[in-house]
């Protein structure tokens, strides 16, 4: 499905033609597979509006599961989170999609959303949300409170190597509940792939086809078996490495600006210059580590803040030395 002539709205329009063939109960869902199936699992893409590199896997997999949909075992949703955010090449229209699961936001596009997509995800058995982030990152990366099955399932997609992880007590944003969590948070598997910079690439779509055949035909073949699909706990040599947030470098003001460049998982040593607070005052790292989510807001001609900014202007990040489930489990 992967050419470099796709592009979002195309791609957008090829979901939708497979909605019309296998819809589900809610708009831009596909549904496949029996509605009565003992395992479901829910496939989330463009949570994010700009978030579209695992589109065209999906549609792929939505294809080569539909050649015989009879055969198979389990139900499978895949949804586009906010197709008008897509549309429009931006995060999202109203608010941020991805913090809108405490489900009491009924009058915004995002907080209606949200609503519609909870109906999907509380059949989930497992829930993999495809995402990807604003700057570059330099290898994919898992990203999400640790919870025993679904690390498992984590380490078994074989997508990524690092595991960005927390307390499951430890909200993810202050902002509001991301959909990953409150699917966890019904005691059911969830798990978050980074795939790197926003946007149609062709590692995303190799990342996102090969970590969702590994998870549907490990699903199919379990239950043809009359199993319930658990992934085992790796081996030591295929385990993911694992990394929590060090430090949150709050964003410092409307003059605030890093340098140019930063990358997600770049290596960072203790007091290098990140960028300035304010003219004449250096923004630098309290600690070695690597970085995530370094944030460059839109300015205006005059360099100016198109939008008012908060939360971080950059986090720090530092290996685990000790494996989650000792820590918080």
């Amino acid at each position: 499905m992967f050419s470099p002539e796709i592009n979002a709205n195309s791609l957008l329009e090829a979901f939708e033609q497979r909605v019309k063939l296998y819809p589900s109960t809610i708009p831009s869902c596909v549904q496949l597979g029996p509605k009565n199936a003992s395992f479901t699992v829910v496939i989330g893409s463009a949570i994010h509006g700009n978030e579209t590199g695992s589109i065209p896997a999906v549609i792929s997999m939505i294809d080569d599961l539909s050649e015989d949909l009879e055969s198979l075992n389990a139900c499978y949703f895949f949804f586009l989170g906010n197709t008008d955010a897509i549309r429009a090449g931006v995060r999202f229209i109203e608010r941020d999609l991805n913090r809108c699961f405490h489900l009491s936001d009924s009058k915004s596009l995002e907080g209606k959303r949200s609503q519609e997509l909870a109906s999907i995800l509380e059949k989930a058995d497992l829930f993999i949300d495809y995402h990807q982030t604003n700057q570059p990152a330099v290898f994919p990366f898992f990203t999400f409170a640790y919870h025993e099955e679904s690390y498992c399932w984590a380490a078994h997609m074989r997508a990524a190597e690092h595991f960005v992880t927390r307390d499951m007590k430890v909200a993810f944003s202050s902002e509001g509940l991301c959909g990953d969590e409150w699917v966890r948070n019904k005691g059911k598997s969830a798990v978050t792939l980074e795939l790197g910079k926003a946007g149609l690439s062709h590692d995303a779509y190799r990342t996102t086809l090969a970590s969702l055949q590994r998870v549907i035909g490990f699903v199919e073949t379990e239950l043809d078996h009359g199993r319930r699909p658990i992934p085992k706990t790796p081996e030591p040599e295929l385990d993911l490495h694992f990394f929590e947030v060090a430090a949150k470098l709050p964003w410092p003001g409307d003059d605030a600006a890093l340098r140019p460049g930063l990358e997600n998982f770049q290596s960072v040593k203790r007091s290098e210059e990140l960028g300035i607070i304010k003219p004449g005052e250096t923004l630098t790292a309290p600690m070695g580590g690597f970085l995530m989510f370094p944030k460059y807001p839109k300015r205006d001609s005059e360099g100016r803040l198109i939008e008012a900014q908060g939360g971080d202007i950059v986090q720090i990040i530092r290996p685990l030395e000790t494996h989650p489930r000792l820590l918080w489990v």
